[in-house]
């Protein structure tokens, strides 16, 4: 996997948006002050990939500080091609929301999303780089220092350096895991054997005799079954002869009330008739009601049309006369307007004239204005001139004093500016080297809290394991006095059911005639079990809780221990530091000032140099600003003065020919107003025109209100015509349709007004009808009824009486078989509780033999791996095989000089340049240390990698200085491996080592947050 860029923001020191491109990057260096967040590069590629770092898996602890959101963007390849991969985090109050999105390139510039969801991307990204988190941070990181450690260590620290590089913390969990499964497996097969003893099975005989009872009652309750059939359809006859009889009762009734009701049901069928009859006069009746209709309506229109035609003639009149008069009024105005026109030409040229002349003054008096605005604004102009010439020279005056005030910095300002950083990250030690005091101090006291709770759970556990041997022994005492006790109940029992005479089964002997030959059996007491078997399950749980407290605090007070020894270790390397930090601002600074190092002091007098230097400069510039003013100001003064008199001239002139044009002007409006006395030439001509347009429009709308009132007289007689013979046809109609109406209701008996008494609407008729039949389909079915109940009923006769007798023998039946039925279910359940139980301790028994073997292996697993003869068979191995493949890499690094071996557990190294001569890797030097070491890092790598790609390391140097000998040598190492076709990266607190690569990845911590910036050699 090769990084080609990443894009970081709100991850950690990173609050900003900061991106690193990888892509012309193959040899470089990360460098940068403790804390400015070399590692978290790192950290933020793991975290994209895997979505959580070797520091945290909370998303949430890698956020900057005070910020709300997080955003890492990793674009890379591998042989299968380019992907890109982003993941955000926000901070919600509920649940944060955590997004993913990995693509993969088209190679047209375009992405395809491959995952969006969380797990499967994950999985998505192990199957692309054919590693999972662990193997990554494996073998992408390489801890050279730890190497370094492990090639000088003894066997036992190689080998638990080795365990950790490696991940095989596992076999110790998997021994634990087994250890804890064995103890699981242990009590769970003491709870399968008190399930056993808990479960009372019966005995053949007594399951044989129930079923015997339950076959017993098979047979009975069929016969059961069948009385209750009967008495039920005995008593189903006597409740329907009853309920016959009832129902006859009440149909006698209702026949006799509707006999009641004939008279009412008589008249209503006459009425029902006579509407029927008018019914079929209802289409001549509508005929003769709209001929009446007709009639009138046609009478009413006829003599409407009349007087309408008598108003159109008089308008017509009227609109004749005016006609007439307005034709009279347009010939009398005719000469006047003739001499209007005339009057009006002669005019004309004048008018033209002046507003040609008008057009002029106006042009004219515009530029007049203009030369004077432009005269007003030069000797402005020349006036801020002058002003700015007198500031200028009051400002290179003030600017002279000024920067005789103040002095530069200087070379002591220099060095405190080179300086500064050290002092700040002196500063943050320091508080670092305080924390971690006043932590070291916390830790011991919580450790030796933690060494007295491991005490107190040791002697819990003691007592509780005390505690349950004693109820074990209780219960197997009372287990063997049960046994003894039922012994004794079988041999009674098996005297009781023995005769004289017979053989006894179990010993053999001949059974006498008399019981009191036999030998008195003992009396033995039986033991109630239960509270003593509560008492060892209540022991149980405490012992286990004892256990689990016992283990817990165990494992708190290693963790302390591990702890405090952390934080000595990296207390003592902080207190290191700071010295080198020291040292370092004592050569810087040339003095005594790091004996009694005041880094406040010493950063106050660089802000006093700083802001002395700081005005010295702006004096310096703001006196060059002013002479550079005072000169600009001279010439400006000098060009608006020359600006300012050829303004005068111009409005000069344009006043002298704007009053020349207005004299003009007003001898051509005299002469005008002469002709028009005294009105404009545009008032006259509108005047004209309007008067002819006016009598033009009064001749006009003569015309058409005569010819309109034409139009409408022609209408109104021809509508008068029509009308009136609409009207004379109405009546003749009406009269024929009342003379057949007058001779229809003579043949039916009906006058007109009997007629529309007898009328009814279809709904009255419908609901008459409805009665009519009903009453009639009532008394047949009635009739009907009546006479077949009493077919069927026949001579016989019941009471309520004879049906609770019939009830009452019903009821005996079905308690019979109701607790025949209860009784078989009774057996029923018995038998199948024993089956079950007989089933259950089958079960109980095979259980508990797996159980056993289940015990018996995680036991011995356990055992085997708490002896460690697993562990170092494969550390061993894989040692073997480590130094195998770093002797290729160390050849390979240092030109084939040097190669390893491994002799009677220690590391040699074989220098072939000086005859193969052999020295032991604690008398190395600092370079070929070094190589020694980053070949053992790679080799486990590729080791660790199986075969996956491995296109980039990240290398922890491990050194905190470095000669100018090993410098030389570990560059030309790191130059070599360049050559493997692999992004290298190498993290390094010397600065001289990141100067000597090619590029630098630089780190720059701020209040802002840090910041990168990469620098080529």
């Amino acid at each position: 996997m090769r990084p080609l860029e990443l894009s970081l923001e709100g991850f950690t020191s990173f609050r900003r948006e900061q991106t690193l491109d990888f892509s012309e990057l193959d040899l470089f260096a990360i460098t940068g002050a403790t804390g400015a967040g070399k590692s978290s590069l790192l950290d933020a590629m793991t975290y994209a990939l895997y979505g959580i770092t070797s520091r945290t898996s909370q998303a949430g602890e890698l956020v900057s500080q005070g910020a709300n959101t997080l955003k890492v963007q990793l674009r890379f390849s591998v042989s299968l091609g380019e992907y890109r991969i982003t993941r955000t985090w926000r901070y919600r109050p509920s649940t944060p929301v955590t997004q993913v999105l990995l693509e993969r390139s088209q190679g047209d510039g375009s992405w395809e999303t491959l995952e969006t969801k969380e797990r499967e991307s994950k999985k998505a990204i192990t199957e692309i780089l054919g590693m999972d988190f662990d193997t990554f941070t494996r073998v992408i990181l390489l801890p050279q220092g730890q190497f370094d450690e492990f090639l000088k260590g003894n066997t036992g620290k190689r080998r638990e350096i080795l365990r950790q590089l490696a991940g095989f913390e596992i076999f110790e969990r998997m021994r634990k895991e087994t250890n804890d499964l064995a103890r699981l497996l242990k009590q769970e097969l003491a709870t399968i054997e008190r399930q056993i003893a808990d479960l009372d099975v019966p005995d053949a005989i007594a399951i044989q005799g129930q079923r015997s009872l339950l076959a017993t009652l098979e047979t009975e309750i069929p016969v059961l079954n069948q009385s209750v059939l009967t008495a039920q359809t005995l008593l189903e006859a006597e409740e329907r002869l009853f309920q016959q009889l009832e129902r006859l009762t009440k149909f006698q009734r209702q026949f006799a009330e509707l006999n009641q009701e004939q008279p009412t049901i008589t008249a209503l069928s006459e009425r029902l008739a006579r509407s029927q009859v008018a019914d079929r006069l209802q289409g001549d009746w509508a005929l003769v009601q709209e001929a009446r209709t007709q009639d009138k309506l046609a009478a009413s229109q006829a003599q409407k049309a009349a007087l309408n035609l008598t108003a159109a003639e008089a308008q017509l009149q009227a609109q004749r006369e005016k006609l007439a008069e307005v034709r009279a009024e347009a010939a009398a105005l005719a000469p006047q307007i003739a001499a209007r026109e005339e009057a009006l030409a002669q005019a004309k040229a004048y008018e033209e004239q002046r507003q040609q002349l008008e057009q002029e003054v106006a042009i004219t008096a515009t530029q007049s204005q203009q030369k004077q605005q432009q005269q007003q604004a030069a000797k402005q102009e020349f006036a801020q001139a002058e002003a700015q010439v007198k500031a200028a020279t009051v400002q290179v005056s003030l600017t002279t004093d000024a920067l005789q005030h103040h002095k530069p910095g200087g070379d002591r300002l220099e060095r405190l500016t080179r300086v500064a950083p050290l002092l700040v990250e002196w500063t943050l030690g320091e508080k670092q080297r305080k924390q971690q005091a006043q932590a070291l101090d916390q830790v011991s006291r919580d450790r030796a809290n933690g060494d007295r709770t491991y005490q107190a759970a040791l002697t819990r556990l003691q007592q509780a394991q005390g505690a349950i041997g004693q109820i074990t022994q209780e219960i197997a005492a009372g287990e063997r006095a049960n046994a003894e006790a039922t012994k004794s109940n079988h041999a009674a029992a098996l005297r009781l059911s023995l005769e004289g005479g017979e053989t006894c089964p179990v010993c053999g002997g001949i059974h006498p005639d008399s019981e009191a030959e036999l030998p008195p059996l003992p009396a033995i007491a039986w033991v109630d079990l239960t509270a003593l078997q509560t008492q060892a399950a209540t022991a149980t749980q405490a012992l286990q809780t004892a256990q689990l407290n016992a283990t817990k605090a165990e494992a708190a007070l290693e963790n302390l221990t591990q702890k405090h020894r952390e934080i000595q270790e990296q207390f003592a390397a902080l207190t290191q530091q700071q010295q080198g930090l020291k040292q370092q601002i004592a050569d810087v600074l040339q003095g005594s000032e790091s004996e009694d190092l005041d880094a406040v002091a010493l950063q106050q007098e660089r802000e006093a140099l700083q802001k002395s230097d700081r005005a010295y400069r702006e004096a310096a510039a703001a006196y060059q600003q002013a002479i550079t003013r005072l000169e600009t100001a001279q010439q400006a003064r000098e060009f608006s003065s020359r600006t300012y008199q050829a303004a005068l001239t111009d409005a000069h002139v344009a006043t002298e020919e704007l009053t020349r044009r207005q004299h003009n002007l007003q001898e051509v409006r005299e002469k005008l107003a002469a002709m028009t006395e005294g009105l404009s030439y545009q008032v006259l001509a509108q005047t004209l025109a309007e008067q002819k347009q006016t009598l033009s429009s009064r001749i006009s709308a003569a015309e058409t209100a005569h010819q309109t009132a034409e139009n409408r007289v022609i209408q109104a007689r021809e509508t008068a015509h029509q009308t009136q013979v609409s009207a004379d046809a109405a009546q003749v109609k009406q009269q024929q349709c009342q003379t057949r109406w007058q001779t229809q209701l003579q043949g039916t008996n009906l006058t007109e007004a009997t007629f529309l008494t007898a009328l009814a609407s279809p709904e009255e008729q419908a609901k008459w009808q409805q009665a009519i039949t009903h009453h009639r389909e009532s008394s047949i079915e009635l009739s009907t009824r009546i006479a077949d109940l009493q077919a069927e009923i026949g001579d016989r006769t019941t009471d309520a009486h004879q049906l609770q007798q019939r009830q009452q023998a019903k009821q005996t039946a079905e308690q019979q078989l109701k607790t025949a039925q209860d009784k078989r279910v009774e057996l029923s359940t018995w038998i199948q509780s024993a089956e079950q139980k007989q089933a259950q301790s089958e079960k109980l028994l095979i259980e508990q033999e797996t159980v056993s073997k289940n015990y018996d292996i995680y036991h011995v697993l356990a055992q085997n791996l708490k002896t460690n003869e697993f562990q170092s068979y494969i550390l061993e191995h894989l040692e073997s095989e480590l130094v195998a493949r770093a002797t290729l890499l160390l050849k390979e690094l240092t030109e084939s000089r040097y190669a390893l071996q491994m002799q009677e557990g220690e590391y040699w190294v074989e220098d072939n340049w000086n005859g193969g001569e052999l020295r032991r890797v604690r008398t190395l030097s600092g370079g070929e240390t070094f190589a020694t070491s980053l070949s053992m890092a790679i080799a486990l790598s590729e080791k660790l990698s199986m075969g996956a790609e491995l296109g980039s390391l990240f290398l922890d140097e491990g050194f905190g200085t470095l000669d100018s000998e090993t410098l030389e040598s570990v560059t030309q190492i790191l130059e070599s491996l360049r050559q493997q076709n692999r992004t290298i990266g190498v993290i390094t607190h010397v600065k001289s080592l990141g100067e000597r690569l090619p590029t630098q990845v630089k780190v720059f911590k701020s209040p802002q947050g840090s910041r990168l910036e990469v620098e080529v050699l």
